[in-house]
């Protein structure tokens, strides 16, 4: 299983890959906010706002990492 799960987080070379751990960290983030905001805020959670958000921000990191180049 561990196995698995680092095959998953890491590119082709082996290397841990950025973008797929801030990928799935911003899935279980929504996840764990969707069940927050249902459960103990009686709300619904709006997840195309979260989605959005989550989206606007990795736009802007992409980017940041494009403009800086290779560190």
């Amino acid at each position: 299983m561990t196995g698995w799960v680092k095959s998953l987080l890491a590119d082709a070379s082996g290397a841990p890959d950025d973008g797929r751990v801030m990928a799935i960290l911003a899935i279980l983030v929504a996840l764990c906010l969707a069940v927050y905001s249902v459960v103990w805020q009686h709300r619904a959670f709006d997840m195309q706002q979260y989605g959005i958000g989550i989206g606007a921000l990795f736009g802007g990191l992409g980017a940041m990492l494009k403009l800086r180049g290779g560190n």
